[in-house]
């Protein structure tokens, strides 16, 4: 099949930065960046917008029927992920009726929580559950009405480093470590089932993303770090943590473990 230039779905958050800083440096062939948050790329890749993007994988396994996983790159954490966050006025064990709000652009956070709230055998029927759209003041957000709210990406990153010590913190890739043993895999690497396969140029593609995370993580980490840095106020020594200790990019056997015990948890929540 001739190729056509193919669409690229990058998410704009900082774990994803090594792997965007790359491909805009080098301008792969025939290739266009398009740029979202998890929400808005799993709704391109749905509607046929995007050839390739990390999906959340909530809507990855809902839908594998639809799409080709990658099995060289993933986004996850084995533990301590720093920007899948739970801030809470309760212990995570009290909140049984409580009122919590889900960000608008996160589908396997919000299922991770629940999945792990019912382990702590809280009714999921007791809680009201209410979207957010973030706040520039994060305790704007409790005086709302709001017992406790899920962050994620860079404002779960950012919202870390100022709050004090009335609020409590509670990270999704840690319970989950704890909760199942497996590290937590948020996003994995998906391309248009039919589409991608037709390409002449398909083992090549299926090589580019973990070689330009790599590169990402390599070369050009220097300027990854101040520019994420210059983009959100954090500070590059806690962005380098995050990439280098927190944040895992290869796919392995224990993340698909992972990814068949989170199918089977949702499916049993009726989370689908």
């Amino acid at each position: 099949m001739k190729n056509q230039k193919i669409k690229i779905g990058l998410i704009n958050f900082i774990n994803c930065l090594p792997l965007s800083y790359c491909l805009e440096k080098e301008k792969p062939q025939n290739a266009e960046l398009i740029y979202g948050t998890p929400a808005r790329l799993n709704k391109l890749m749905a509607e046929n917008k995007i050839d390739i993007a990390p999906i959340s994988s909530f809507e990855y396994l809902k839908n594998k029927n639809k799409y080709f996983l990658m099995t060289n790159s993933c986004i996850s954490s084995d533990g301590e992920c720093g920007s899948v966050l739970l801030f809470s006025k309760k212990p995570i064990n009290s909140l049984a009726g409580a009122t919590i709000g889900l960000p608008t652009d996160s589908a396997s956070s919000t299922a991770m929580l629940k999945i792990i709230l019912n382990k702590y055998d809280i009714k999921l029927e007791s809680i009201i559950f209410k979207q957010h759209n973030y706040a520039e003041n994060i305790y704007s957000l409790f005086n709302s009405g709001l017992d406790a709210f899920l962050f994620i990406g860079d404002n779960a990153l950012k919202n870390n480093c100022i709050l004090d010590n009335s609020v409590l913190i509670y990270d999704i890739g840690t319970l989950w470590k704890e909760l199942t043993g497996l590290p937590a895999v948020f996003g994995t690497w998906v391309a248009a089932n039919e589409k991608i396969k037709q390409r002449d140029d398909f083992e090549k593609l299926q090589s580019l993303i973990p070689k330009a995370i790599e590169t990402g993580l390599g070369l050009y980490f220097n300027e990854v770090l101040q520019k994420a840095s210059e983009n959100t106020g954090i500070k590059q020594e806690i962005i380098k943590d995050y990439l280098t200790r927190k944040i895992v990019y290869n796919y392995t056997e224990q993340r698909q473990k992972s990814l068949e015990l989170f199918e089977k948890l949702y499916i049993q929540l009726n989370l689908a």
